[in-house]
């Protein structure tokens, strides 16, 4: 038994073991380690009570030896312990527990409220109840030791994962707290800093609007508004380290019972204003376009999906709306071509310059030339096409067609009218005099026969097109006109330079051009012996790696300044224009074939240079020479 003066002496050095250390399990391994000296006790423990999945947990937070489960004191001890709700309630109303051991051993459980159990073990005589009895208030002033620790260890660790989710965010991210009216920064996350320049050593305590000033916002009423109005996503523009970005900015309250803070947080949505900027001015685009743009469904009951306004003034529509209404196939003169047309864009995927004859909404027919290519969409497959009105250019076409029959036929009868009455009027004049101009009509005759057949092969040159997709061996093809020169003109002479092998894309079109042109350095040649020479070389004017010059030169008097200016800019005048399509279909056919034709004066003639596209992996050759074509 120990006297009321010790018992006083030992409850207050206990009480001066409880109090808060670093962690929980040092508040607690320093308050048992009080009791058990002050005590005279040899064992102990402090259980912390965790309800888990609807039962009753008892986990060690201190005990004195290490291992409480092999102590038989302790062993007795822990065996009153409960596992379930149900038991637990029973057991709450029992403590404090007291029992001993076969060995003699005491022990006693001692309720710390709300927070678990204390386990005390004494060998060689028990702890008094008086004193039992005076440890009541201590076991609340630990367990409320403990609580605050516990909550404390809770909040350490919540507010770890917050600094760590806080610098982990991949957003610009400051927290603030509104001090004497003015809301300052208290920390910035690391995309902060390297987004606006600021380093938390520099941004903490200063004033978020020094650091970050948006540009001014209005309210509704044309009233300034501040930025921190109201809790609302709101689009502004700021100040970044490395210009002006554009940000959606929130400002989250956070509660706190000493101040007021704040999140804030910056979205860089600069690239996605771009893009959607990027996307408005495209849109505006299309919907201004002077050709229609649509989207459909495939097949022969299609849908449409969109239209602008080219599509709807082409087709004569009131608004884009009233092509909801109708089915692609009502576009169509002839529905079969409608299916023609899906499924060939179905197969091919793409199709470029498909002429068809459609009508407007109100049934007038109308030659459009469509483009377009088949799309995957939400698993679905979508035509997008562009389509633009050439009824004026086929009527042209047509005209032209008949114009150019029409005449080439009657001025074939005419000439050969002519020719007949000419040759009667030859045989029956002696006068030399009168004979001269007999032969001047059959010389004009011949000329207008020749232009007749230019005419012709004009109209051929065009009805190819530009699309290339056959090489040319050039070696071969010089070596083709030469031999036709010296059938064609025996009495002039052809020098063709060496040159290194090369391929060029072009294809028969390209040596029509070449005898045209040779023929006319024979033709209105002034010499007594017309000399023509061709060379190859890189070109002098383009990437020598992807361009080649023909050059044709000549010993004659040179191209007339009217032709030669003509075909310089590509247009004639009433006042300038030349006096036959010979040089026009060298100009026609170089264009064609994607290249420039150039005039130079020479010191024996005039030289013409055609630079054309050497042969490449650009496109897909064909191994073909000019005469497979």
């Amino acid at each position: 038994m120990i006297d009321r003066q010790q018992r006083i002496q030992a409850l207050y050095e206990i009480s001066l073991s409880i109090g808060p250390k670093e962690t929980l399990e040092a508040t607690a391994d320093n308050a048992l380690s009080g009791y058990l000296q002050k005590l005279n006790c040899s064992v102990g423990a402090i259980f912390q009570r965790r309800l888990e999945d609807g039962g009753i947990r008892y986990e060690v937070t201190a005990t004195i030896p290490a291992s409480p489960y092999g102590n038989d004191t302790l062993r007795a001890a822990i065996d009153h312990l409960p596992d379930t709700v149900d038991e637990q309630l029973s057991f709450v109303t029992e403590l404090p527990i007291t029992g001993s051991t076969d060995t003699g051993s005491h022990y006693y459980l001692m309720e710390l409220p709300d927070f678990g159990v204390l386990v005390l073990g004494k060998r060689g005589g028990e702890i008094d109840e008086i004193t039992r009895s005076a440890l009541k208030p201590l076991n609340e002033k630990l367990a409320e030791a403990c609580r605050s620790q516990l909550v404390e260890g809770q909040l350490r660790t919540e507010r770890n994962r917050f600094e760590a989710v806080f610098d982990a965010i991949p957003e610009p991210v400051a927290n603030t707290v509104v001090e004497h009216g003015e809301e300052r920064v208290k920390r910035v996350n690391r995309t902060f800093e390297n987004t606006f320049g600021y380093d938390e050593r520099t941004a903490r305590d200063r004033p978020i609007d020094d650091l970050i000033n948006p540009e001014v916002e209005t309210a509704t009423d044309g009233s300034p508004t501040s930025l921190h109005d109201g809790s609302e996503p709101r689009e502004v523009r700021c100040e970044t380290a490395d210009g002006v970005g554009e940000f959606l900015f929130r400002r989250v309250p956070v509660d706190t019972p000493d101040s007021r803070e704040y999140i804030h947080l910056y979205v860089d949505i600069t690239s996605q204003k771009q893009r959607q900027e990027e996307l408005e001015r495209y849109e505006r685009l299309v919907e201004n376009l002077p050709i229609g743009v649509y989207r459909t469904t495939p097949g022969p009951e299609g849908e449409f999906r969109l239209v602008n306004g080219g599509l709807v003034d082409i087709l004569e529509g009131t608004s884009r709306e009233e092509f909801q209404e109708l089915s692609v196939t009502d576009i169509y003169v002839d529905p079969d071509e409608r299916k023609r047309f899906s499924d060939q864009l179905l197969e091919q995927g793409s199709v470029d310059g498909v002429e068809l004859r459609l009508q407007t909404v109100d049934g007038n027919p109308v030659w459009c030339e469509v483009s377009g290519i088949a799309v995957e969409e939400d698993g679905q497959t979508v035509f997008e096409l562009a389509l633009q009105d050439i009824t004026e250019r086929k009527e042209r076409q047509q005209q032209l067609a008949v114009l150019n029959r029409v005449l080439r036929h009657n001025l074939r009868n005419a000439m050969n009218v002519i020719r007949g009455n000419t040759a009667l009027l030859s045989d029956g004049i002696d006068d030399e005099e009168l004979q001269t101009h007999v032969t001047a009509i059959e010389q004009r005759v011949t000329n207008l026969e020749q232009l007749s057949e230019k005419a012709g092969t004009v109209r051929s040159l065009f009805d190819q097109g530009r699309e290339v997709n056959v090489t040319c061996d050039v070696n071969e093809l010089l070596g083709e006109l030469e031999s036709e020169f010296e059938e064609t003109h025996p009495s002039a002479t052809m020098r063709i330079d060496e040159f290194d092998p090369v391929a060029i894309w072009a294809d028969v079109r390209l040596k029509m051009a070449l005898m045209e042109l040779v023929d006319n350095a024979v033709v209105h040649n002034d010499q007594p012996e017309p000399v023509v020479t061709v060379s190859v070389d890189a070109s002098e004017t383009k990437p020598a790696d992807s361009w080649v010059d023909i050059s044709i030169v000549d010993n004659g008097p040179g191209i007339p300044d009217d032709e030669r200016q003509a075909i310089e800019t590509g247009q004639e005048t009433p006042l300038q224009h030349g006096t036959g399509l010979g040089l026009w279909l060298v100009y026609w056919t170089v264009s064609l074939l994607g290249g420039e034709i150039s005039i130079d004066d020479h010191p024996t003639g005039t030289r013409i240079i055609l630079t054309l596209p050497r042969a490449s992996g650009d496109r897909s050759p064909q191994a073909a020479n000019v005469d497979a074509n």
